[in-house]
């Protein structure tokens, strides 16, 4: 295995090139921590046998955690702790190298970064995606979110709840329900200075408009946690998966609205001289597990390891030589959902 950074015009770009005889699986949307109505959602336990099952695999030298792997949107630390505790301990006694590609639910990953001084082990965080090289073939592996027009058309506005979690935990962790005092407090200031104050320029205003909000932070902060948290996992995000005609969640791969901006992802980035032909595509964040091949291309989504009633969950892919995989971890064994002979094996 060698691991190498491209340089291109778009910035360095990570690339992982296995050999014929290894192997790379990857996994996406465990959502670690995330609950509903005091239920925890996500398959820790499950997910932690087959960590166990892979890393006794000789064949894998490359694990792929390819984004929501981390619930940091609406679960709590603690939860997140109490459900990552188990899978994180196989992995972190683990030799093989560890790609992590942030995604919406836990971009705040993405800054990290983690070698070992062994020399074997090492975890790569990468923001966006990364180029993974087996046997002369490349495959493009990223979260898919950056396909979803629900994230587009905001920019990157949608980056801002991973400050908002992060704020709202800091308020959460304190003592009783002296967060809200804080907060009415804080509020309550807010109110006192815009009936004192009066701004006489623009310069006054600006200032007093930024004031404003910081001490408004707490009260909205706090308030939109406990919206998502009773609200919208509940109830919006169930309409919103049967009414969006432009979400990405719950589409399969041949939908125009992932085809589409997957196809213009794939051309600007195949325009990029570094890159040069993409064989295959690895993505999540829809939570639907599908392998196809189309015109010479591979396609395949991770599917997730959370509870849905949608589609199948505790399902992978795993990628060799000539082969890329759709499996599903079900009753401590590993099962085939579907296969696809690379083009040209």
């Amino acid at each position: 295995m060698r691991i190498g950074w491209l340089e291109s015009e778009i910035g360095k770009i990570l690339e992982v090139e296995l050999t014929e005889a290894e192997e790379a699986i990857a996994i996406s949307d465990t959502h670690l921590g995330l609950k509903y109505k005091g239920r925890e959602l996500s398959k820790s336990r499950e997910l932690s046998e087959f960590l166990e099952k892979i890393l006794g695999d000789n064949n894998v030298k490359l694990i792929v955690l390819l984004g929501d792997i981390f619930d940091f949107w609406s679960a709590k630390v603690g939860d997140i702790i109490r459900s990552a505790y188990d899978p994180v301990k196989v992995l972190v006694g683990s030799d093989k190298t560890i790609v992590y590609v942030a995604g919406n639910h836990d971009r705040i990953v993405s800054w990290i970064k983690l070698e070992s001084s062994r020399g074997k082990g090492d975890i790569y965080t990468v923001p966006d995606f990364f180029i993974l090289n087996v046997d002369g073939r490349k495959y493009l592996l990223l979260h898919g979110h950056q396909l979803d027009a629900l994230f587009t058309r905001f920019k990157g506005l949608w980056k801002i709840q991973s400050y908002v979690y992060i704020l709202s935990e800091s308020l959460f962790s304190l003592p009783g329900p002296s967060e809200w005092m804080l907060a009415a407090l804080s509020a309550g200031s807010f109110a006192f200075l815009l009936a004192s104050i009066t701004a006489d320029n623009v310069l006054q205003e600006f200032i007093l408009f930024l004031v404003s909000i910081l001490l408004l932070s707490p009260l909205l902060v706090m308030l939109w946690r406990k919206l998502q948290d009773r609200i919208w996992y509940g109830l919006l995000e169930e309409l919103n998966m049967k009414l969006s005609k432009s979400r990405l969640r719950g589409k399969s791969l041949r939908h125009l609205s992932v085809s589409k901006p997957l196809n213009r992802f794939l051309r600007s980035l195949e325009s990029i001289p570094q890159i040069g032909r993409i064989d295959g595509v690895v993505l999540g964040h829809t939570h639907v597990p599908e392998l196809l091949v189309e015109e010479g291309r591979v396609y395949a989504n991770t599917g997730s390891w959370i509870e849905n009633g949608h589609n199948s969950t505790c399902t992978f892919v795993r990628i060799t030589s000539h082969m890329i995989t759709l499996g599903k971890w079900e009753n401590g064994r590993e099962t085939k959902i579907h296969e696809a002979s690379l083009p040209g094996s």
